[in-house]
């Protein structure tokens, strides 16, 4: 049975408040301002668990590869259903301080939360911060504010740190499920048996039922996936290769209290486009007094024309491929002028050492629409969360979708893998179970792969800054097409609930099937 949304999202109202004023709005107001708190974090660095790898058991139910927030989700949602699985992390220690980055929690992704475990929601809430007001700032290239829309916020939205958030999740974790610094380096269907065997780059190896990886979006698991499936070499590294936006990405975490003057106001998000396509400036409240802040530049913008780079350290190190991680000597005198005309964003700069300043080229991966390898392995491997479906986080949907995905593949899943483990423990056998379970992830991937496509692909389109079309027929266009896709996207999901209700669709469609 699936959960009917009714509450209407925080974005899409903004999005019919900003269609209402869309006569006297410049082009370069955002397409989707609405869903751009993409990346919050924590200042303090967190320690973790021992980092001398743990021995590895020689079997287990459910190998998941990535201690992220999409591992740790889908071991929370698949233990509130009896499934014991076991976590796989590459790194030394699980929790790893503060990465500069974050998350927005939006109505979609409560309702995810809530159908992984009842309880998290209320500690996301606790950790992090309420926005109740979001403010808009159009400006021109020299900095002078052209239009201001501030907006109450008539939804809930909760900004928390990514490291914030994996703490929580992580005390849903028992320390003997997780095992760190295990390198994940191949899989393979075990010999006479309905179980994959999976191989670390150490030499160790461990025996699953189902392997799933959730290891982000330069995940091994599919590439090995892709080669997997595909004899041809060039095919599937195209499968999995990076594309990038051309907007180049720069964030870091403060003390709101050093920022002067004040970056935002408690629970507010202040985001400012600058007259020039692609570049902002956003900041917000990331809770337990923090600010976070963003700033954006297109790479055509950095290059400018005819060989006189606007910014020429920053296209160097784009150049010399130096650009990208923590602290790249110089970055904050580069920002500074870059972003000159905009006092927020020299606050923040101020406010900030330069070994905080994150960078990125901002980047996905093609669409990929089949998430397992059936072929090889009946189904027994899936991806999941940024591993199946990286998105560019103009959108903030990239752990939404992932802790969607986390509840309904558990949902799928664990009728099949409770019944494996009974007939296993009766006597030794499977069973029927195999196929049962190849079922359940072809169910969950149909329920899933059109879902996250779509968004991933609204994600590319609607990117941060994108100025748009002064004509006013197509403004009317791009709003109702941004009203419908935040619609879909924060109320559109509907968690699966009743587990043994799985695979019923396919079934009551086969019936009506042409003999």
């Amino acid at each position: 049975m699936r959960l009917v949304a009714k509450r209407r999202s925080a974005f899409t109202t903004l999005a019919w408040l900003l269609f209402s004023t869309l006569c006297s709005i410049p082009n370069d107001v955002p397409g989707c301002v609405y869903a751009l708190v993409a990346s919050t974090g924590t200042a303090a660095a967190v320690q973790s668990r021992d980092p001398v790898p743990s021995p590895l058991p020689e079997r287990v139910p459910v190998a998941i590869i990535g201690g992220g927030l999409g591992g740790l989700a889908v071991f929370a949602a698949l233990k509130s259903r009896g499934i014991e699985a076991h976590i796989f992390e590459s790194a030394p220690t699980l929790l790893r301080g503060s990465t500069g980055t974050g998350i927005m929690i939006s109505p979609n992704g409560m309702t995810a939360l809530e159908a992984v475990d009842p309880r998290l929601p209320a500690q996301m809430r606790a950790g992090g911060s309420r926005i109740v007001r979001q403010r808009i700032q159009v400006t021109d290239p020299l900095g002078t504010v052209v239009k201001k829309f501030p907006f109450d916020m008539t939804t809930e939205q909760i900004n928390i740190g990514w490291s914030r958030a994996q703490e929580i999740l992580a005390s849903f974790v028992p320390e003997k499920f997780v095992h760190c610094g295990a390198r994940f380096a191949s899989y393979r269907q075990s010999d006479g048996d309905e179980t994959v065997d999976v191989q670390f780059a150490d030499g160790r190896s461990v025996r699953a039922s189902l392997l799933i990886g959730c290891d982000g979006a330069g995940s091994a698991v599919r590439r090995v996936m892709a080669h997997a499936k595909n004899k041809d070499p060039k095919k599937a590294d195209a499968s999995y290769a990076t594309r990038y936006s051309g907007q180049l990405l720069w964030n870091a975490i403060v003390p709101s209290g050093d920022v002067r003057p004040r970056a935002h106001a408690p629970g507010e998000v202040e985001y400012m486009t600058c007259g020039t396509d692609g570049q902002v400036v956003l900041t917000f409240d990331a809770g337990e007094e923090q600010t976070s802040w963003y700033l954006t530049l297109m790479e055509d913008y950095v290059q400018g024309t005819e060989g006189n780079a606007l910014c020429p350290e920053i296209q160097a190190a784009l150049d010399d491929n130096s650009f990208g991680g923590f602290g790249r000597e110089g970055i904050k005198s580069q920002l500074e002028k870059a972003f000159a005309s905009w006092p927020v964003a020299l606050a923040c700069l101020q406010a900030t050492p330069e070994s905080q300043i994150f960078e990125r080229r901002l980047s996905d991966r093609p669409v990929l629409m089949d998430w397992t390898d059936h072929k090889n392995t009946a189904g027994r491997v899936i991806l999941m969360g940024d591993a199946a479906h990286p998105m560019i986080p103009s959108q903030g949907q990239g752990t939404m979708m992932t802790w969607e995905d986390a509840a309904d593949l558990a949902a799928c899943v664990a009728p099949s893998l409770v019944r494996e483990g009974r007939e296993e423990e009766h006597d030794g056998s499977r069973g029927g179970g195999g196929s049962a379970l190849s079922t359940a992830v072809q169910e969950f991937v149909s329920q899933r792969a059109k879902r996250c496509a779509r968004v991933q692909r609204h994600s590319a389109e609607a990117y941060m800054g994108r100025k748009g079309s002064n004509f006013f027929p197509k403004k009317v266009m791009r709003m109702l097409g941004l009203k419908r896709s935040m619609e879909y996207i924060t109320d559109g999901y509907q968690p699966i609930q009743t587990l043994d209700k799985v695979g019923f669709r396919k079934k009551v469609r086969s019936l009506f099937k042409r003999k």
